[in-house]
């Protein structure tokens, strides 16, 4: 990794004043950001100015934002303390590591989502995955109450869904407990904890009472009583968790679970089979992570981008997975939707259709034109 240092020159003394005002800081921010060789640091440069200062200043709100870089507002100006951190988050920049791990989170959809080096930064490519299930739930008709979640990473997927499905309940899985405690934490803060549990679980190695387990797991009457609790839950399990992590990885050796509290409107669905599968596995081929931006094969957790066999190793043991315990996870019309990667469409349904005889029911592309996710329906 090659690193770039600031000069020392860019900090401040401690018993130093600073005289500027935010739109100053602003200015010196974005160029030197623009200085970077990497063109997604510095093409971007007055956003990414933007998110940086307005995190060192913990404004979040847009409407604050927007009256902060006003040119009339020159009042603010930024302290020491201030100008020191938001120095350490430039270097932290052009050394580059993604802007969402600096400030901690990304917008997904209609929320805010938490992460950090442990999952997969939210990318606006998945989103077409929520667009997706919402057009086939109203062709179709179907009535989606209980959803899994294959690698859910942030949990920015299955929680969305859960947004915008009122009355459903949801089961995330991942290998990493320390992707799992980020999940929880985006549960509770979007007040999804009472209808979303979380378990620790490799679908490349799992045994039968796992499988129980899933099917019982949303929500648990043995569960924490408070999101609190739920959060302190994941994180001592964690503690014996590997330190290698995905948002949707595929190995692990352990297995724990987080749930939430019990709720009268949910519990009806305990032990009800799964209407909807969801899954953004890895799909990034060995040879096509070799192009990527140094921004995600230096920082992003490489078992969650990187799957074996061109990129298909993943969608073969779900598919053997689902296959496997389809009569006791899966609903008669359970919905099977996948994000894939560009061209891997045909391998993907062959795999699905062929070999597990899943039935394929269609594709929707994203922003870019690109064939994104596509969806089976158990037969």
């Amino acid at each position: 990794m090659n690193f770039i240092h600031l000069s020392k020159r860019f900090y401040c003394n401690k018993n130093k004043i600073i005289n500027k005002n935010v739109l100053e800081i602003l200015k010196d921010t974005k160029d030197k950001l623009l200085k970077s060789n990497n063109e997604l640091i510095s093409n971007y440069s007055e956003l990414e100015s933007k998110l940086l200062v307005s995190h060192v200043l913990k404004i979040n709100d847009h409407n604050d934002q927007y009256q902060l870089f006003n040119k009339k507002v020159q009042s603010r100006i930024i302290s020491n303390e201030e100008y020191n951190q938001l120095q350490s988050f430039i270097e932290r920049r052009l050394n580059n590591e993604p802007i969402n791990y600096i400030i901690g989170y990304r917008y997904f959809w209609k929320n805010k989502f938490f992460c950090n080096h442990s999952t997969l930064i939210p990318r606006p490519d998945s989103e077409t995955i929520i667009e997706k299930i919402i057009e086939e739930s109203k062709e179709k008709e179907l009535k989606i109450k209980k959803i899994l979640d294959l690698g859910t990473g942030t949990g920015c997927l299955l929680l969305s869904t859960l947004n915008e499905f009122k009355d459903s309940i949801g089961v995330g899985i991942d290998k990493s407990n320390e992707a799992l405690i980020i999940a929880n934490k985006n549960a509770i803060e979007l007040s999804l904890d009472k209808r979303v549990s979380l378990l620790n679980l490799d679908w490349n190695n799992y045994d039968k009472n796992q499988i129980s387990k899933l099917l019982s797991l949303p929500p648990s009457s043995s569960s924490s009583s408070s999101s609190s609790s739920s959060s302190s839950s994941l994180s001592s399990s964690s503690s014996s968790s590997s330190s290698s992590s995905s948002s949707s990885s595929s190995s692990s050796s352990s297995s724990s679970s987080s749930s939430s509290s019990s709720s009268s409107s949910s519990s009806n669905i305990n032990n009800e089979k799964f209407d909807l599968v969801i899954s953004n596995p890895p799909y990034i081929s060995n040879e096509e992570f070799k192009y990527l931006n140094p921004i995600v094969t230096e920082w992003e957790p490489k078992t969650a981008l990187i799957a074996d066999e061109n990129g298909l190793k993943d969608y073969k043991s779900i598919a053997s997975f689902l296959n496997e315990n389809k009569d006791s996870l899966l609903s008669d019309n359970c919905l099977i939707v996948f994000e894939i990667g560009k061209g891997q469409e045909k391998d993907i349904q062959s795999i699905m259709e062929n070999e597990y005889s899943f039935k394929y029911i269609g594709y929707k592309k994203d922003l870019n034109s690109i064939i994104r996710c596509l969806v089976f329906m158990k037969k």
